[in-house]
Parts: structure tokens; sequence; C-alpha cells
């Protein structure tokens, strides 16, 4: 699960990208609001778009999006400072297989913002701007700069996003696995085997991973998760 299209050396590369909640709304705690999401099987964007257009009025709808971070799983450090202990992996052929995709960071002033920001005051000047298709493309395009590109003076190409426009609807089946702090691993995994018993929800026995944990740690807990169901299954075996 570790690297990158079967090659496990290539450790700055992921499969999988990751969405951790944050303490806000509905719950203001990060673990509920993890947990209401498993529950409703769904991720649904903020009310703020993301995008070269976002703030555009006539399309503005267009560019709610739900967010993620191709960040390998074992160096999480930097998105959890910044959301939570609590987060959700899938492949990311899932979520290409979504509409999906990685975010193009697009350096302001240069001649790949200023084509974009030419497509945009055509597209916006159409009789009816929202059937445009440049809006199939503007929720991936960010632009970003340095300390005197204001207002874009900040890179988010740390983050190594990838985003879903609207709402991403999921299975139990989809999600690759959870991140949650090792002390609630046991309880998390009652309460999904408690929902599944008593028909009262979406059970998820994906692999449960502490986001603080190192690369050894992860590949030891993914190692035993694929060997249970094997473990399991000869135990039922007759003879």
């Amino acid at each position: 699960m570790l690297g990158y299209q079967a090659n496990a050396q290539w450790r700055d590369m992921s499969d999988f990208v990751v969405h951790f909640t944050k303490p806000g709304p509905p719950y203001h705690d990060a673990y509920q609001n993890m947990m209401s999401i498993l529950g409703a099987r769904t991720l649904i964007p903020g009310a703020e778009g993301f995008g070269i257009a976002r703030r555009e009025a006539a399309v503005a709808n267009l560019h709610r999006s739900v967010c993620f971070s191709e960040i390998p799983l074992d160096q999480l450090a930097r998105l959890v400072q910044r959301r939570s202990l609590y987060g959700i992996a899938f492949r990311k052929s899932f979520i290409l297989s979504q509409g999906g995709g990685p975010v193009w960071y697009v350096q302001y002033g240069s001649p790949a913002h200023l084509a974009m920001k030419h497509q945009l005051d055509q597209a916006l000047a159409a009789k009816e701007p929202q059937k445009e298709p440049v809006w199939a493309v503007t929720p991936f395009v960010d632009i970003q700069g340095d300390a005197h590109n204001a207002p874009y003076s900040y890179r988010f190409d740390w983050e190594r996003e990838w985003r879903v426009p609207g709402l991403l609807r999921f299975t139990e089946y989809d999600v690759a696995a959870l991140f949650l702090p090792e002390e609630v691993h046991t309880v998390a995994r009652d309460f999904f085997a408690w929902a599944v018993r008593e028909r009262a929800g979406p059970g998820y026995f994906c692999p449960v991973l502490d986001p603080g944990w190192k690369a050894e740690q992860i590949m030891e807990a993914l190692a035993k998760h694929t060997q249970a169901p094997v473990a399991a299954e000869r135990k039922s075996a007759p003879g």
C-alpha cells in the first residue's frame, strides 16, 4: 500500500488520497464529523468553492468541491497539523472514476495563468455562461504566487491536492483505510461491528491506521489486515 503503481520504493508517491476532517460544523468534533460522513456514505462540499473561478457569482456553485491530498500515508504530519487526526483514504482510481482529479497549481502572471484568464473572460461573456465547457476544468486550477503576488501570495502546492466537484457518494467497500488515534481503534472497530449486527449503519472493516505511525507500523498493520481474511477462511475450512 506504500509506494506507487506496485513500485514499493517510490515512497514519495501514493496510490491513495486522504480526506481529513476538521472540528467544525456540524458537530464541532473531528471524530464525530468523520463518523457522520461514514454513516451517510457521502462527502458534502463546503459552502465556498475552489479553483480559479470560485468567486465568479454566475458559476460559483460549479466550484464547490470535496478536497483530498495525495501526500503518502506515512508522511501526513503536516496535513494533520492543519486538520485533525481523523481521516478517510480512498484509492485514486475510485476518485478518478467519480470525476475527480489532481489540482493544477499555476504560477500567478505566467502564460498559463493569462491564457486561462482569457478563457474565463470569454466564457463569462457568453449568452449562457454556465453552459461553457471551461467550467469542467476550472475547479482543478489554483493560482498561486509569492509574497509580492497579492492576493495570490500563498503556495498551496505542498498539499498535493485532489478534488471532486460536487458530492462524493461512496460505499464502505470504496474506503481504503481509516485514520484515527491508536487508542480509539478498538472502539471504532467495535462500533462498526455493532452497527452491522444491529443493522444500524454500514461497517467499515478496512485497515485502521494512526496518522502518526511510522512507515514500518503502517506496513505491519496493512500486512495483518491482508492476512486476517485468509486466517479466518482456513479456520472455518472443514477437516
